[in-house]
């Protein structure tokens, strides 16, 4: 009997001086909850009239004969066979995308709009308050460069 007390009053006691840390983590836990709810259930906001207009769209376009009783059904059209022309146009050519040189070149110093006009856009770009990292993919691997006050600060080169 004098075990199962203590047992009783140390139990008590551990709940009592943890209570306040459940409480906070429970608060903590709510409201990240309550955040995901917001961020998921916002998208679906007009999901209902979207399916129900593209319902009622599809049903118009199965059911041409079933239009209101004052609507004629509309003719379907023929299908005409395409013609090909036998040569391509002559005033029509390709675009030829820009050859970028290789980012091996990069060099210290050098200024950011210079940079992105010799070497094209950054595969991938974060931007800290300060500076601005950079990658690119060059013939020998990626190449990460680092940009501070509007010029290339550092490179790391890939490794052979």
């Amino acid at each position: 009997m004098t075990r199962s007390l203590a047992c009783f009053s140390l139990a008590f006691s551990l709940w009592l001086s943890l209570a306040d840390r459940a409480a906070g983590q429970a608060a903590v836990e709510a409201g990240l909850g309550a955040a995901r709810a917001v961020t998921t259930a916002a998208p679906a906001k007009g999901i209902g009239k979207s399916m129900n207009g593209l319902a009622g769209a599809l049903d118009k376009a199965l059911k041409p004969g079933q239009q209101g009783s004052n609507e004629q059904p509309s003719p379907v059209p023929s299908a005409k066979p395409a013609t090909r022309p036998s040569s391509p146009p002559t005033s029509v050519s390709p675009v030829p995308s820009r050859a970028w040189e290789d980012p091996g070149a990069i060099q210290t110093g050098l200024a950011y709009e210079e940079l992105v006009g010799r070497f094209g856009p950054p595969l991938m770009a974060i931007t800290d308050a300060t500076v601005r990292s950079l990658t690119y993919r060059g013939k020998d691997g990626f190449f990460q460069i680092e940009v501070r006050d509007g010029a290339v600060a550092s490179i790391v080169k890939p490794q052979p």
